[in-house]
């Protein structure tokens, strides 16, 4: 037998063994190169990274070991869409990958790592991860953090940052969304006592500690979310003077929860100034203190003669 068909015949040999003819385990085995669509993850062009995403997550599970390296070897623009493509692999082996994430030397990455574990997964073994970062020196991850302590926070410390972080964290959407988050821990059996306890030992003594305006309305306003009346005056004061359009709306319409006859005056005289913003909320305010039978904001309401919400407000942005 020539040489040239020695190699036919193996060459034969090795392609029916690649399609089958020889029975093994791994005869149906596909390998796939997902690199092309992870890089593609990171681009700006949605027609380019929406497809990517879909076909990663379409493999499931068994991406994960690719998903991983990228986390090690690609930029941070990748390194949030795979957290991204986490997100929809619900499956108990993402999360070791989310902790890594959460470690990022880029805040972006972080940040999303954040969001993902406390909104998607609420899974305990990320609950240390998180409750650190609430004293991260980032603005953008101790909002995450806060976010994500709604469903995963438990221990006192964490409980006490939050308050700490709705009153004095800055921006205001900052305190707003660690102010959210207690009231959701107060909703859950396994926190909801701490979580009042909390706002009781840190934010009542803030109403009176001689802080800015804008810190006591943030204690306020906590107060206030446990249904206590004892910030009603700072919560007026607030709604009067202000530099902030956002906290006046928010002290308005706590006032309209516990405010008593003492904010009547107040919510009176915005609703005899200028139509603006403020005078829906004014007008809620009254209309809800009067259901709770506070006889003062009757006269008020029945003398005001501007336009009216048609129905209750809901609480602002």
């Amino acid at each position: 037998m020539s040489s040239q068909r020695v190699r036919s015949v193996f060459a034969v040999c090795l392609l029916a063994a690649g399609c089958g003819r020889f029975r093994s385990a791994g005869r149906y085995r596909v390998t796939i190169d997902l690199g092309p669509s992870i890089r593609a993850l990171g681009s700006e062009d949605l027609f380019e990274s929406g497809p990517a995403e879909d076909r990663i997550v379409a493999i499931g599970p068994a991406a994960l070991p690719a998903l991983e390296a990228a986390l090690d070897d690609e930029s941070p623009a990748v390194r949030v869409g795979v957290v991204e493509v986490l997100s929809y692999l619900a499956v108990p082996e993402r999360v070791p990958l989310l902790m890594k994430a959460v470690t990022d030397p880029a805040e972006a990455v972080r940040a999303q790592a954040l969001e993902v574990l406390g909104g998607l997964t609420g899974d305990p073994r990320a609950r240390p991860l998180v409750e650190a970062a609430l004293e991260d020196p980032s603005p953008t991850i101790r909002v995450a953090a806060a976010r994500t302590c709604a469903r995963l926070c438990t221990s006192p410390p964490a409980v006490a940052r939050l308050v700490d972080i709705a009153i004095r964290d800055e921006p205001f959407s900052n305190a707003l969304w660690a102010r959210a988050s207690l009231a959701a821990m107060m909703k859950r059996p396994d926190t909801s006592s701490e979580a009042r306890a909390a706002i009781e030992r840190v934010a009542i003594p803030r109403l009176q500690d001689g802080g800015s305006l804008e810190e006591r309305a943030r204690a306020a306003l906590l107060v206030a979310d446990i249904g206590s009346p004892a910030g009603s005056e700072v919560l007026a004061a607030a709604a009067r003077e202000s530099t902030s359009t956002q906290v006046r709306l928010h002290a308005l319409y706590a006032l309209g929860t516990v405010g008593d006859a003492r904010a009547v005056p107040t919510l009176a005289e915005i609703l005899r100034g200028p139509q603006n913003e403020l005078v829906p909320y004014a007008y809620d305010a009254l209309t809800r203190m009067a259901a709770r039978g506070v006889a003062e904001a009757k006269p008020t309401l029945g003398a005001y003669r501007g336009p009216r919400p048609s129905q209750p407000l809901p609480p602002p942005l």
